[in-house]
């Protein structure tokens, strides 16, 4: 596992690149700190690769868009690194969490004007029936229906406006949602059949627990490309990034905001304890080294039109 803490080369450092390499140290330091062992990439064959790859196609084709492996490999890798490899028994489930994961981000990343829930949500739903038992395919399904049906109606919204420029506490009351987290769990749980965690996912507690973490960091590497796009979806956006005084105390309390969330996780059962750890650390990992977020705009993470 490595953590890249330099910028993305730029011959002028701006926006947030200013503040890349101090903060990625300072959360690195904390998830060593507060959370300790470090995620593992779940490995697949080649195999199911392709066979995840080849269903994320047949899923989004109703868009007419075409998404290249790159992109999808992209997307999945924050699965691999994201979901606790320790304690995986079930891959066919885990095959949907990245099919399921990949295509939504397809949905976010594309352009409103292109969504199409009558042609997408019956795709959604064959991916959770052929992967799931009937009640987990249950779970998932809502919680994709809830993602994508949430990521188009808040979209220019006067409620996402209010909810995200008020205060942090709002924000990410909001984002709990919007970032996908309760959808995270509700496809999650069944890759490891532990009772306790699967509650934990079912009511929400999981979901709350870890929306600040990933959150603040998916916030802070996507600042760039959310400024360019004219998104409002980010905490950063609290704070003036370009005053270094500001940004920091800010910054600071986002941190002291996680490491108080990672403190009580620790208090959790053994395996939910270690599940909600690798999905923060995971995060974070994949963020910092996945090209998504190398730059405000490349192939990857262009808005797809």
């Amino acid at each position: 596992m490595t953590t890249d803490i330099s910028a993305p080369r730029q011959t002028e450092l701006s926006g947030m690149m200013r503040h890349w390499e101090k903060s990625t140290t300072k959360f690195a330091e904390a998830f060593e700190q507060y959370i300790g062992r470090g995620p593992e990439m779940v490995p697949l064959t080649d195999a199911e690769l392709r066979e995840i790859i080849d269903a994320c196609n047949t899923a989004v084709a109703p868009f007419g868009k075409s998404v290249s492996d790159e992109r999808w490999i992209s997307y999945m890798d924050v699965v691999r690194w994201s979901q606790s490899a320790r304690h995986i028994k079930d891959m066919e489930a885990f095959k949907a969490v990245c099919i399921l994961n990949c295509v939504t981000f397809v949905w976010d990343d594309m352009d409103p004007a292109l969504h199409d829930f009558d042609a997408f949500f019956p795709e959604l739903r064959k991916i959770c029936e052929k992967y799931y038992s009937e009640e987990d395919a249950r779970f998932a399904l809502e919680g994709a229906r809830a993602f994508i049906t949430s990521d188009h109606m808040f979209r220019g919204s006067p409620i996402k406006e209010v909810l995200c420029t008020t205060s942090p506490e709002q924000y990410f009351r909001f984002r709990v949602t919007d970032v996908g987290v309760d959808f995270w769990m509700n496809m999650s749980y069944p890759i490891y059949r532990n009772a306790e965690f699967t509650e934990h996912a079912k009511t929400g507690l999981a979901a709350r627990m870890t929306t600040r973490g990933l959150a603040i960091v998916n916030d802070f590497y996507s600042y760039d490309r959310e400024v360019s796009l004219g998104q409002i979806t980010n905490c950063f956006r609290l704070c003036d990034v370009s005053d270094q005084s500001d940004f920091e105390r800010f910054f600071e309390d986002r941190l002291d905001d996680i490491i108080e969330d990672l403190r009580c996780i620790a208090a959790f059962d053994d395996i939910t304890r270690d599940v909600l750890f690798d999905l923060v650390y995971g995060n974070f990992v994949w963020t910092t080294s996945n090209k998504r977020y190398k730059a405000a705009v490349n192939n990857v993470n262009s808005r797809i039109q």
